[in-house]
């Protein structure tokens, strides 16, 4: 793993010379890869869409600037956009496979006690159901473990936005819940 100095250097040797992007692909390959795939569940797809993404970060590479966000978080703002159009262009949608510690982690920042099993079944109906912005709010902190600053750089919104919207995506949830037959 790259210190932040480390891969500051790293980027800026690659702005100049491309053949330097290659400890960047090493480091943060296996990241964008895991983040694609786990969207698509196509290993072919995966490995096409990964391909993309960091062709297209090593063209728009000498624009980057170093904000102290990790490099990782502006390579995840190009896969998701590579993963949303392809969704777009081949009209498919994103379902993310959850685990229970996944489930967990929503359902207890939605602060639901009682019926565990009962309400991890709405849960999961829920998440269904949220439009597909909202989902990548509740992906990226709660199923990814992202920060709300390294939402943001991913994004590109403010870390208050990004604050913002999540607890909005759980209120759109928590609603959705409702709904299904749960009461807070």
């Amino acid at each position: 793993m790259l210190s932040p100095e480390q891969e500051a250097e790293l980027i800026r040797k690659a702005q100049k010379d491309i053949n330097a992007f290659g400890p960047l692909y090493d480091a943060h390959f296996s990241t964008v890869f895991g983040f694609i795939f786990k969207r698509v569940r196509n290993q072919a797809l995966t490995g096409e869409l990964t391909s993309l993404t960091f062709m297209k970060a090593i063209n728009a590479l000498p624009k980057y600037q170093i904000t102290g966000a990790p490099f990782s978080s502006w390579l995840v703002q190009i896969a998701l956009n590579e993963v949303r159009q392809y969704q777009r262009k081949s009209n498919k949608h994103t379902s993310v496979p959850l685990s229970h510690a996944d489930l967990k982690a929503v359902f207890e920042e939605l602060d639901e006690k009682h019926e565990q099993e009962h309400n991890l079944d709405l849960l999961l109906r829920g998440l269904n159901e949220l439009d597909d912005e909202a989902t990548v709010y509740i992906e990226l902190r709660f199923f990814e473990g992202r920060s709300f600053k390294e939402m943001a750089e991913i994004l590109d919104i403010s870390a208050d936005n990004a604050k913002v919207r999540t607890y909005r995506a759980l209120k759109q949830l928590r609603t959705i819940m409702i709904n299904f037959g749960t009461a807070k």
